[in-house]
């Protein structure tokens, strides 16, 4: 049976956020990138953004807005702290926004999760509580926005309203630097951006398509989609952590599925060509999530016929050593000698 969800984000809302968290985050850059097709493709380099990726947007979004609202939530808040589900993007930036707000924080993340990002969400809060779980209680987790035994207000990276309004700002400010963008691409892992950014369009009046990035390893929007249901795939690990899973949240895929233009699955190896051509020739780090928008429009690109696509670079959290084993296949010899000397 269809679940009936509220698709809606009022562009006032959108604007208010903006001016609400505009002093706590980076007003990040929208790049015209030097890989060919020259001029074809924007990067909106969230991998700049504090914390290093967009999530900071929303959690610092949601902690000010349940601030100003005050009430029950708010006293709850100050009282218990909060709690959330993270692979370790969302969880970082919650990490850091509790701890600037002197607020209790839990963070329930996937045994599997990187070391890199553990390390960085105690980096930001050495007083955050982190707890590793299995997959399937994280994955129960974050698709009921439930946790037992905790009296922590729950706040979701995914449906969580005020997480959509921060994350909707990136929309906002790519049409204001790109007026004249002809598609957005993002990655999706639980979704909240696709949603966020593909619903501001649509409450702005833009006809603009937001195509929703996945990995051939774990692509569970495409096939769920197809299905017109929420459908569980096929998954196998990759270096690209934070897209790729077994399974969609189902209130996210009911409000997805009638905003976005579709999907668009790529390879690791594709991804890795991506980091590849940021880092070597648009300077650029990024983790590998965050490499999937721009290598998903360099694929595609001639296909749709897009002159001005923009692609969110959505994180920039990547272990060193995997970056330098990623990159070097995609070297030439002379290259490798030259940086070795």
């Amino acid at each position: 049976m269809a679940v009936a969800v509220d698709t809606a984000l009022m562009t006032a809302d959108v604007a208010r956020t903006a001016r609400l968290i505009a002093p706590h985050i980076v007003r990040t850059p929208l790049l015209r990138s030097a890989t060919e097709p020259w001029g074809t493709l924007h990067l909106k380099c969230e991998n700049l953004q504090r914390t290093n990726s967009f999530k900071f947007r929303g959690a610092v979004s949601s902690l000010l807005h349940y601030r100003l609202q005050g009430g029950a939530s708010w006293e709850r808040i100050l009282q218990h702290g909060v709690i959330t589900c993270s692979t370790g993007n969302f969880g970082r930036a919650i990490a850091r926004v509790s701890q600037e707000f002197d607020l209790g924080c839990t963070i329930v993340v996937p045994e599997a999760i990187p070391v890199i990002k553990l390390n960085a969400i105690l980096a930001e809060n050495p007083n955050a509580e982190v707890i590793k779980v299995p997959y399937e209680e994280w994955r129960h987790a974050i698709s009921t926005s439930k946790y037992p035994g905790t009296r922590a207000l729950f706040l979701s990276s995914e449906i969580n309203q005020s997480v959509s309004l921060g994350n909707a700002t990136i929309a906002m400010e790519v049409l204001r630097d790109l007026p004249d963008v002809d598609a957005i691409l993002v990655p999706y892992g639980g979704g909240n951006l696709a949603y966020s950014i593909a619903s501001y369009l649509q409450a702005a009046g833009r006809d603009v398509p937001v195509f929703a990035v996945e990995v051939s390893t774990g692509a569970p929007l495409t096939a769920s989609l197809r299905a017109g249901r929420p459908t569980d795939v096929e998954y196998r690990p990759s270096f690209v952590d934070g897209i790729g899973a077994s399974f969609v949240i189902p209130e996210q895929f009911h409000r997805v599925k009638d905003l976005i233009a579709g999907t668009l699955v790529i390879s690791p190896e594709d991804i890795a060509e991506a980091l590849a051509s940021l880092a070597f020739t648009d300077k650029i780090v990024s983790e590998g999530a965050g490499a999937a928008a721009p290598a998903a429009a360099s694929k595609y690109a001639n296909e749709f016929g897009w002159k001005r696509a923009c692609a969110v670079v959505s994180g920039g959290a990547i272990e060193p050593s995997l970056l330098l084993d990623t990159l070097t296949p995609h070297t030439d010899p002379i290259t490798r000698l030259r940086s070795a000397a």
